[in-house]
């Protein structure tokens, strides 16, 4: 993987500028116990960097590999289309 930048959570954001999405999940308390976050975090990321404005079902897709089971899924896609509007909005 020669010349491919990687991003982990620990370089998407931090506590003094946390990455809008990071933002966002706060505000829509769209976190619970933790175990899945990293890795919906990043699939959201991901998806908002090849798709600026997703649409809910869009959102739902991109994260459908991810498991969950504190039932926060409406929160987590509200977090990520607040991201994207927070993004887009600049």
């Amino acid at each position: 993987m020669a010349g491919k930048d990687i991003t982990t959570i620990e370089g998407l954001g931090s506590a003094e500028r946390p990455h809008p999405l990071q933002q966002a999940f706060i505000a829509e308390q769209a976190l619970q116990c933790g175990y899945c976050i990293s890795g919906i975090l990043m699939s959201a990321a991901a998806l908002l960097k090849r798709n600026p404005a997703p649409t809910s079902r869009e959102v739902k897709e991109a994260l459908d590999g991810n498991l969950c089971r504190c039932g926060s899924h409406h929160r987590i896609v509200r977090a990520v289309l607040r991201a994207a509007d927070e993004m887009a909005a600049g």
